[in-house]
């Protein structure tokens, strides 16, 4: 009896035992360690910006009739289209004529004189004095005959280019004196497109490249889902009186689908980002380690779809006040972990800290 109570106290310990080696062998799950991660985004997205914009004509004359008189063909309507040479306006031009012939009658009376005079020298019978004076008398004459066929044509106004007459500021048989402009006729093949650029982008606003990805554009208020590509034409090196700012103006094709009339408003869409750098992203410090395996610089890489992360080899830049520049390794839309990256390892499960803005 002693000795089956005994087999029984030894079987129980050996059981308790056991319990206690084989628990004490499991190994503890491995916590989910939090991050705080970054996303790549575009680094140019913040370099476009909108400007509003006012719409001007290529070219503009105010154009004026270099003598006075009274209008007696002035017929034009304000937007009406015209071509180059064509009459404008006319005055009246019956003084221009009947001096204009004072000054022929004149003119054929000293040519005469001057042959008769030639003939008379060429056998001696005048001075040579008397030669020169009828010479004279010639040039003057055909100098005031040339005048008078000018002051002539100039009681027409004719149009110098291909326009759009914008504004008319006399009515037909009113007195006009020379100088005093008639109408406004604008160039209607290009519109113009002004903006005023704050003094602190000016310097990249000017610097148009025709290769770059984004080229500046346009919209316009009659039709804002449509755009327009422009090319930069001229910009102003004095800043502009009470707004410390910069004129700068681009140019396109009038467009055909709408019509487009100068003083308009509009919106020019511009890249201010650096011309002919690539583009770079720019992340903290925190965020890049020197692998101890290889020594390669890696950034840990978060993938949504398992919640882990894997180490990526990148090419570092510059280190700026923002952070190192990633030339290359990272894409857009990456997720990186940005703190306690010398904790990490490969395939580790992490739980995002939270979402932060993108660099």
């Amino acid at each position: 009896m002693k000795h089956l109570q005994k087999t029984l106290i030894t079987l129980m310990t050996t059981a308790i035992l056991a319990g206690c080696s084989a628990e004490s062998t499991e190994v503890a799950p491995q916590p989910i360690r939090p991050v705080k991660l970054l996303e790549v985004t575009d680094v140019n997205a913040a370099s476009i910006r909108d400007f509003p914009a006012k719409i001007a004509a290529t070219k503009q004359a105010d154009l004026a009739f270099r003598v006075s008189g009274q209008l007696i063909d002035f017929t034009l309507v304000e937007g009406q289209q015209v071509k180059k040479g064509t009459t404008l306006a006319r005055l009246d031009d019956r003084d221009a004529r009947n001096t204009l012939l004072n000054r022929e009658a004149d003119h054929e009376l000293a040519t005469a004189d001057y042959k008769r005079k030639g003939e008379l020298l060429r056998r001696e019978l005048i001075s040579q004095a008397d030669y020169d004076l009828a010479k004279a008398q010639l040039k003057s004459a055909t100098a005031a005959l040339a005048n008078a066929r000018d002051q002539l044509s100039y009681t027409r106004l004719t149009a110098p280019y291909d326009g759009t007459v914008a504004k008319i500021t006399m009515d037909n048989f009113q007195m006009v004196q020379a100088n005093q402009p008639v109408l406004v006729l604008q160039k209607d093949r290009n519109i113009d497109v002004v903006i005023q650029v704050p003094e602190s982008m000016a310097g990249r606003a000017i610097k148009f490249n025709p290769n770059a990805e984004f080229q500046p554009e346009v919209r316009f208020s009659t039709q804002p889902d449509l755009s327009y590509k422009v090319s930069l034409k001229e910009h102003a090196t004095q800043v502009t009186p009470g707004t410390q700012s910069y004129e700068v103006v681009y140019t396109l094709p009038r467009p055909t689908q709408i019509n487009v009339l100068p003083g308009m408003s509009a919106e020019l869409t511009l890249d201010l980002s650096s011309g002919n750098e690539l583009s770079k992203t720019v992340v903290p410090a925190s965020a890049v380690m020197k692998r101890d395996l290889d020594g390669e610089n890696i950034v840990w890489i978060y993938h949504d779809d398992t919640g882990k992360v894997m180490p990526q080899i990148v090419t570092l830049g510059r280190v700026t006040t923002d952070g190192v520049e990633i030339l290359q390794g990272l894409s857009l839309g990456d997720q990186f972990v940005v703190a306690g990256v010398q904790y990490l390892s490969a395939e580790q499960t992490v739980k995002p800290l939270r979402w932060q803005r993108g660099v």
